[in-house]
């Protein structure tokens, strides 16, 4: 990341916490997250940096999996932590009540996920709704029921 776009990201209006990281052995800081909070509603986990070479193995998760359970622990509803539309980000669904979005509802069905990050991986040339297959795949061909799972309406 450069330092224009680092300077950017903690000036933004998406950025009103910080969360350190401290080793309590040491006292030395090895990783800070960017938050954006709205208390007891919403927690956002943005970016997280952290020391490469400290000792402990994967530092990155150990931060991720220790906000979610302060956020949790301190009542949270809503706890974002990006997106998980890659394989390398199929970590952010070990949570209990993950969720994504799926182009027209919040999915908790992970093969799903997986379906539309395969699908991905190729030209896609309709929306995810025309694709006959994941209708039928994971809605039983039954649009109309799909269309009650989220909260868009719209005339039949």
């Amino acid at each position: 990341m450069t330092y224009s776009r680092l300077d950017s990201l903690f000036h933004s209006k998406i950025i009103n916490y910080v969360l350190l990281f401290i080793d309590s052995e040491t006292g030395k800081d090895v990783g800070v997250a960017t938050l954006y909070l709205e208390k007891e509603r919403l927690a956002y986990y943005y970016y997280a940096f952290y020391d490469l070479n400290y000792y402990q193995q994967n530092l990155g998760m150990f931060m991720m999996t220790s906000a979610v359970d302060t956020f949790a622990g301190n009542n949270f509803q809503y706890i974002y932590l990006g997106t998980c539309y890659s394989r390398n980000a199929l970590y952010k669904t070990q949570f209990a009540g993950f969720q994504y979005f799926n182009g027209f509802r919040w999915s908790e069905n992970l093969k799903e996920l997986k379906y539309q990050i395969e699908r991905n991986k190729y030209s896609v040339d309709k929306h995810l709704l025309e694709t006959e297959e994941f209708v039928e795949k994971f809605y039983n061909a039954d649009f109309k029921n799909m269309l009650g799972t989220t909260m868009f309406t719209m005339k039949m």
